[in-house]
């Protein structure tokens, strides 16, 4: 009886350590299932936030790239502007070198890199807006430019119509008021002044003739000048200086007088000639002018 209880007594215990070792195992392998998911997860989490930085910084290095490519596309013609624009070109260089030696897992550094890429992106808007603003102003200068230049052609153009109808009013005023003559008479005298047809006893040679009124003609002295040529044709003179200007070419007169013209019609008479003088039978010819113009011309015809 004692014996028996004895015996009892000592599985008692068994049972019960054994209870409390599956407990223990239990516990145990629950805690480590909890740490095994801890750790899973935490290692899903870290692979996860891993991944996700290293697309960031994939998609900043790729922005970078494109903000490079588009600073390099940036012209323009203004000197100070391109130097602002080689040094914004060097920060993107700078920053684009600096995020390739940073970790994917350096959250903090990444995210100031987003921010400069976007205060740099910022600045070359501003820089957009100048080019832009100054190749309009530069279209509008060079399209004034070209109205400038076409306004210029077409002034020259209207300057030159101008000029030549000026020249022809001018030219048409000078003609209009060179005075003319009419009745242009050539006689010989003698030494008595009268009238003869014979050339032994000629002394002179007079040319009568008459101005005709002329309102725009210049009005006060002006002179007459004649050239006489015998039937030879060689000019009569008394002297070898006796000039005169027609059409910028001098000519030597044979004579000369002065008369006073006030627009109205005038008669005059010029003599040629002197006692020592001798004409012989033939045409004489005589050119009349005045007003540097060739008005008109006569001739006497000596048979005897």
């Amino acid at each position: 009886m004692s014996t028996t209880t004895r015996i009892e007594e000592t599985k008692i215990p068994k049972s019960n350590a054994e209870k409390t070792a599956k407990t223990v195992m239990i516990v145990l392998a629950a805690l480590l299932v909890v740490v095994l998911a801890i750790f899973i997860y935490v290692w899903i989490d870290r692979a996860q936030m891993i991944s996700e930085l290293t697309t960031d910084k994939i998609a900043l290095e790729l922005n970078l790239e494109q903000l490079r490519g588009e600073y390099e596309q940036l012209e323009t013609t203004n000197e100070a502007l391109n130097t602002h624009l080689e040094e914004e070109r060097e920060k993107v260089n700078v920053l684009i070198e600096r995020l390739k030696r940073t970790e994917a897992t350096n959250r903090s550094q990444i995210r100031k890199y987003e921010q400069e890429l976007g205060l740099l992106r910022e600045i070359m808007r501003g820089y957009v807006h100048q080019i832009d603003s100054l190749n309009v102003l530069n279209q509008q200068l060079r399209a004034e430019t070209v109205l400038a230049k076409t306004e210029a052609r077409e002034s020259s153009k209207k300057y030159e119509t101008l000029v030549k109808h000026t020249d022809n009013l001018t030219a048409q005023v000078e003609k209009g008021s060179v005075v003319k003559v009419r009745d242009i008479v050539v006689t010989a005298i003698t030494k008595k002044g009268k009238e003869t047809s014979r050339s032994k006893n000629t002394a002179q040679l007079r040319v009568c003739f008459s101005f005709l009124e002329n309102s725009i003609a210049a009005r006060g002295p002006r002179n007459v000048y004649i050239r006489v040529k015998g039937p030879d044709n060689i000019l009569l003179a008394q002297a070898d200086n006796n000039y005169f200007t027609v059409n910028g070419e001098q000519l030597i007169y044979s004579a000369l007088r002065e008369v006073d013209y006030q627009g109205e019609d005038l008669d005059v008479c010029v003599y040629y000639g002197n006692a020592d003088e001798q004409f012989g039978k033939g045409v004489y010819t005589v050119d009349l002018y005045s007003g540097g113009a060739l008005v008109g011309a006569g001739q006497l015809l000596f048979k005897r």
